[in-house]
């Protein structure tokens, strides 16, 4: 059933793509709110986390705000200086959907950059992407998630996810 959402979410996603150039650099600089989707996967989370400050550094200026399963909510820092929003199974319905009060929290807010830290498909954090009104949406590179996204970033295959991140935010950091 998954697949059939899927298939369905990205036809819909090529079919609303509008040809508007977003000025990337432009974009980056001056943004005001920013969302960060960590990784599903705890181990591909515990890299990531490893990152954070760099994103807080390049966002000095931004309210950043951090999507993330609540599970994981041990693995951070109590002492934190920017929004959480934290995820449950009874967030998600039987099909994989996010359920209203969910969606409410990623519209309510008005974001300039979505980053999706998810190394592969992620289907909730790939849908609420989806649904932000982000006008610039960062993923690292993936087939199944070019639909979604309005810049892919990417990196030599080869290279392990530390590098893909710290290349990221190098290419962040420049702008």
């Amino acid at each position: 059933m998954k697949n059939i959402i899927t298939s369905f979410l990205k036809i819909s996603a090529t079919l609303k793509r509008s040809n508007r150039v977003i000025d990337i650099v432009n974009t980056l600089a001056s943004a005001k709110s920013v969302i960060i989707f960590m990784p599903d996967k705890l181990e591909h989370f515990g890299i990531a986390l490893q990152f954070i400050k760099d994103i807080k550094n390049i966002f000095a200026k931004a309210n950043l705000m951090f999507f993330t399963r609540k599970s994981y909510q041990n693995l951070l820092q109590a002492n934190q200086q920017h929004g959480i929003i934290f995820v449950t199974s009874d967030d998600v319905n039987h099909l994989g959907l996010p359920k209203k009060k969910l969606q409410q929290k990623i519209v309510a807010t008005k974001y300039d950059v979505a980053i999706d830290l998810n190394d592969d498909f992620h289907f909730l954090s790939t849908y609420l992407c989806q649904k932000s009104s982000a006008s610039l949406k960062i993923c690292l590179d993936n087939s199944d998630r070019e639909p979604f996204y309005n810049f892919c970033f990417r990196t030599d295959v080869q290279k392990n996810l530390e590098e893909k991140y710290r290349r990221l935010m190098m290419f962040l950091g420049s702008c």
